[in-house]
C-alpha cells in the first residue's frame, strides 16, 4: 500500500493541497509584526518594507521556475525547505532571542526575502507536477492547491490561538520548522505520474470530494473566527476547534487512500453523483470543465499532449485551428497569417513583453494585488489605530476569503466564458472594482465595517491570481508559461513596495510624528492612504477596460470551439 500510494498522482495531489497549505504563511505576517516592531524599534515605514521585501520574497521564483524543467519536484521542495528553515529561524532569532543584537532593517528585509522565498520554491514543485499529473483537469487542480494557498493564513492564525497566543515568538518558530517538515514528506509523494491515456469519466466525483472538503474547511473557519471574535473563547475550547480543523485537512488524504481500494472508490463516486447533479443526459458536463476535452484534436495534437501534456493549452489549439483554416475571419475558412504572432499562440518571454495586452494586465495586476497586499500588511497597525482587539480576525477572514476568490473566480469565469464567451479580463475588471470597495470601507474607518472590507480584500486578491494565471494562460500560451507567470508577478510585489512603502508608511509616520508618538491612533492613519489606493483601483479598472476591448475577439473563438464541440 506503501509504495502503491508512492506511485499515486491522487496522494501526490492531496499531498500537495496539504505542502501549499503551508505554502501562504506570509498572509500570517500581521499577527507578529506589532511584536516585531516594537522589539526591533522600528518606524511604520520601515515595518512596512519588511512587509514588501516578505511579498517580494513570496512571488519571484524565476529561478525555481527554470530548476523544475532541469532538476526534480524533490530537489525543488528539498531547496525550499532549506531556505524557510534557514532563513525564517533567523528572522526568529534575531527578532526574538539575541535582543541585544542591532541590525538594520535592510539586513531583516534580506533575511525575511529569503525566508518567504522558500515557499516560491514550494508552490512551483507542487503546481507543475500535479498540473502534468492531471493535464486533463489543470482549471480544477490550480484552483483547490491555489484555493489552500489562500487558507494558509487562518489555518495558522487558529494554530496560534489555541496554542501561542499572545506569545508570538514562539509561533514565529513554529512557522520556521513546520513547513520544511511538511516538505520533506511530501518529496515522496510529489513526483511526475504518467497520467491514463484515456481520462476516468469517475475523476469528476473525487475533484468534487476535494472541492467539498475544502469548502467545508472554510466555512468551519469562518464560523469559529467570528465565534472567536464575539465571544470570550476559553483556550481549551480553541484547541478543540484546531483539532477539528486538522481531522477536515486530513480528509483529502482519506479521500486519496481510499482510491486505491476499488469499492471504497465506488462509494464514494455514488454519493457524489448521487448528491450533485454532474452528469446530464450526454453525461460529458464537470463540475469545472478542463481544457483538454473542450477541443477536437488532430492526431499531431493528440501526439503532442500524449508526450508533453503541459505545453497543450488553449491558445495554442485556437491559433493552429485558425491557421488551419477552421476559426478565421468569423469562423469561415482563411489563409494561415503567420507574419505575425496571434493572442492565443505561444509567445516567448520576450515576445510577449512587446504587446500592449501584457503591460494592461502587468500594470492592472500591480494595481489589484500591490494595493491588496497593503492593505493586508497593515492589517495590525490599522486596527491598533482604531483601537480594535480583532487583528486575528481580521487576518483569518482575509485568509477563508482569499481562498473562496481563488476557488470561485476560476469556476464562475469559466461558465460565462462557455456560455456567452465573456472575455476573462471582464471579471478581472468586477474584482479590482471589489478592490477598490474594500478600501473606500477601510477609509471610513468604522470599526464594524473592517469585517466587510477584510472580506472583500480576501475575495478580490485571491480571484486576481486565479485570473492572472488563466487569463496569461490564454492569451499567451503555456508553452512559456513559467517565465510569463513569475514576471507577471512581480507587479503584485511592485505595487506593494510603492503603496504600502512609499504611501502608507511615510503617511503613518507623519501622523504620528504630527502628534509626537510611536504609534498613530485615529481614522486619520490611514485615511488618505486608502482613498489614494481607491483611486489607484480605479485606474487599473480603465486599463482592464482596454484589455477586454483588445481580447473580445480570442474569447469569441474559444466559446465557438467549446460550443463547436459540445
Amino acid at each position: 500500500m506503501g509504495r502503491g500510494l508512492q506511485r499515486s498522482r491522487w496522494m501526490g495531489l492531496c499531498v500537495g493541497m496539504w505542502m501549499q497549505a503551508c505554502g501562504g504563511i506570509s498572509y500570517a505576517f500581521s499577527l507578529y509584526s506589532a511584536d516585531l516592531k516594537q522589539v526591533m524599534g522600528y518606524n511604520q515605514e520601515l515595518i512596512d518594507a519588511l512587509g514588501t521585501a516578505k511579498d517580494i520574497g513570496g512571488n519571484v521564483g524565476i529561478v525555481s521556475g527554470l530548476l523544475i524543467d532541469r532538476t526534480s519536484a524533490s530537489f525543488v521542495l528539498l531547496v525550499g525547505g532549506l531556505m524557510h528553515l534557514s532563513f525564517y529561524s533567523m528572522v526568529w532569532r534575531f527578532s526574538f532571542v539575541f535582543l541585544r543584537v542591532c541590525l538594520t532593517c535592510f539586513f531583516m528585509c534580506g533575511i525575511i526575502m529569503l525566508g518567504t522565498n522558500g515557499a516560491t520554491w514550494f508552490n512551483t514543485a507542487v503546481l507543475v507536477t500535479c498540473m502534468r499529473n492531471f493535464p486533463s483537469d489543470r482549471g480544477v487542480v490550480v484552483g483547490l492547491l491555489k484555493g489552500f494557498i489562500g487558507l494558509s493564513g487562518a489555518i495558522f492564525t487558529q494554530v496560534y490561538t489555541a496554542i501561542y497566543a499572545p506569545h508570538t515568538g514562539p509561533f514565529l518558530l513554529f512557522c520556521a520548522t513546520f513547513p520544511p517538515m511538511v516538505a520533506l514528506v511530501s518529496m515522496l509523494y510529489i513526483r511526475p505520474i504518467d497520467p491514463p491515456r484515456n481520462k476516468d469519466e469517475a475523476d469528476d466525483h473525487k475533484f468534487t470530494m476535494l472541492y467539498i472538503t475544502g469548502l467545508v474547511l472554510a466555512f468551519y473557519l469562518m464560523c469559529i473566527i467570528l465565534l472567536q471574535d464575539f465571544f470570550v473563547v476559553r483556550k481549551a475550547a480553541s484547541q478543540f476547534f484546531m483539532f477539528i480543523m486538522l481531522l477536515i485537512l486530513l480528509v483529502p488524504g482519506a479521500i486519496s487512500v481510499s482510491i486505491q481500494c476499488s469499492p471504497l472508490c465506488c462509494f464514494l463516486s455514488f454519493l457524489a453523483s448521487a448528491f450533485f447533479q454532474l452528469h446530464p443526459a450526454d453525461g460529458r458536463q464537470k463540475i469545472h470543465p478542463d481544457t483538454d476535452s473542450l477541443f477536437v484534436k488532430t492526431p499531431k495534437m493528440l501526439k503532442n499532449s500524449i508526450r508533453n501534456p503541459i505545453t497543450v493549452d488553449v491558445g495554442h489549439r485556437i491559433a493552429e485551428l485558425r491557421n488551419d483554416g477552421a476559426v478565421n475571419n468569423g469562423g469561415l475558412p482563411g489563409s494561415p497569417s503567420k507574419s505575425k504572432l496571434r493572442l492565443g499562440s505561444d509567445y516567448t518571454l520576450t515576445q510577449a513583453v512587446r504587446t500592449e495586452d501584457f503591460w494592461l494586465l502587468f500594470f492592472a495586476m500591480g494595481c489589484g494585488t500591490g494595493s491588496g497586499l497593503t492593505a493586508i500588511n497593515n492589517l495590525a497597525q490599522m486596527a491598533e489605530s482604531l483601537n480594535s482587539k480583532s487583528i486575528g480576525a481580521f487576518v483569518a477572514l482575509v485568509s477563508v476569503w482569499n481562498f473562496l476568490g481563488r476557488l470561485g473566480s476560476g469556476y464562475i469565469s469559466e461558465f460565462f466564458m462557455k456560455r456567452s464567451g465573456t472575455p476573462r479580463p471582464v471579471f478581472l475588471l468586477i474584482v479590482q472594482a471589489l478592490m477598490g470597495s474594500a478600501h473606500l470601507l477601510f477609509a471610513s474607518s468604522v470599526p464594524s465595517l473592517l469585517y466587510g472590507a477584510s472580506i472583500l480584500v480576501g475575495l478580490a486578491h485571491g480571484a486576481h491570481w486565479t485570473l492572472m494565471v488563466a487569463t496569461s494562460s490564454e492569451l499567451f500560451g503555456l508553452k512559456n508559461f513559467g517565465a510569463l507567470y513569475n514576471t507577471l508577478s512581480i507587479s503584485s510585489t511592485i505595487g506593494s513596495y510603492v503603496l504600502s512603502v512609499k504611501l502608507a508608511g511615510y503617511l503613518y509616520d507623519q501622523q504620528a510624528a504630527a502628534a509626537n508618538v510611536r504609534r498613530c491612533k485615529g481614522p486619520q492613519c490611514f485615511r488618505l492612504t486608502f482613498l489614494i489606493m481607491a483611486l489607484v483601483c480605479l485606474i487599473g479598472c480603465v486599463a482592464l477596460v482596454r484589455l477586454v476591448s483588445r481580447t473580445r475577439l480570442v474569447y469569441r473563438d474559444i466559446q465557438r470551439l467549446k460550443a463547436a464541440s459540445r
